[in-house]
């Protein structure tokens, strides 16, 4: 099996690319630094050549709606048409629970940006490109701790509340990297899966936490934004998710 990987220069997307190969399949890292730009749809035909499942680990960083939209709109096209054309079998992408809930993405441009991702993606597949299976995560642990330093004035930092089960990135990419090896080429499989971890928490307290370990910054205030949906359980899991096993307290002590 031939898995090109989008994204592969990332946190998880190196990380992704490390288990796969690990694991005996052919992965091609595909990534700017490799020549391949998914926003363009530059080097995509080369880098779908003889290819049986793309994954889809692109990231912008962004908060604002129009440049996520047009980021991940664009990508998602851009792959669905040029896996058409190299005849790709299927299509794994990651994604965010509830992401494309619009009371969820109303006021997180982010958000709204993996919304319109997943629908053009289910709309190529419905009109012939090759089908698409999600894995929504929940957030990371990871993404509190990069909280700390996205707002910051002098020693506070400013985090929004939001109510979520994180879990730890590695096992988010675990989950990715079984679905990959259990989509087998030629088979009719197309399961979406959700994952999240094994505590709700509020981001702010997580931030707080791992500020209070690494000794700066000295405040961490939590702000109300993005919608009461994130601070009021918009962001949870629903049943059938799968419950990663790594608490909060187990990752903070490897850091």
């Amino acid at each position: 099996m031939r898995v090109v990987e989008l994204g592969a220069s990332g946190a998880a997307g190196s990380q992704l690319a490390q288990s796969l190969s690990s694991s005996g399949i052919d992965v091609v890292a595909a990534h700017r630094g490799s020549g391949v730009d998914a926003s363009t749809g530059s080097g995509l035909p080369e880098a779908f050549a003889d290819a049986d499942i793309v994954v889809d680990c692109t990231n912008v960083a962004t908060t604002k709606r129009h440049v996520a939209e047009k980021f991940f709109g664009d990508v998602a096209a851009h792959v669905a048409d040029a896996a058409t054309a190299a005849g790709v079998e299927r299509i794994i992408c990651l994604s965010i629970i509830n992401a494309s809930t619009p009371e969820v993405n109303a006021h997180f441009g982010y958000y709204a940006g993996k919304a319109r991702q997943e629908k053009v993606y289910r709309s190529r597949a419905d009109a012939g490109s090759p089908p698409v299976s999600f894995l929504y995560s929940a957030q990371w642990f990871e993404l509190a701790e990069s909280m700390l330093s996205q707002v910051r004035v002098g020693p506070v930092a400013f985090v929004p509340h939001m109510q979520i089960a994180p879990l730890a990135m590695r096992e988010a990419v675990g989950a990715l990297a079984q679905m990959v090896g259990t989509e087998s080429v030629g088979s009719e499989m197309n399961t979406d899966v959700s994952i999240a971890g094994p505590q709700r928490h509020d981001i702010v307290d997580l931030s707080r936490a791992i500020a209070d370990k690494r000794g700066e910054p000295s405040r961490v205030i939590g702000v109300n934004i993005g919608g009461k949906a994130l601070r009021n359980g918009g962001l949870l899991p629903s049943a059938g998710t799968v419950t990663a096993t790594v608490t909060f307290d187990e990752w903070l002590a490897e850091r």
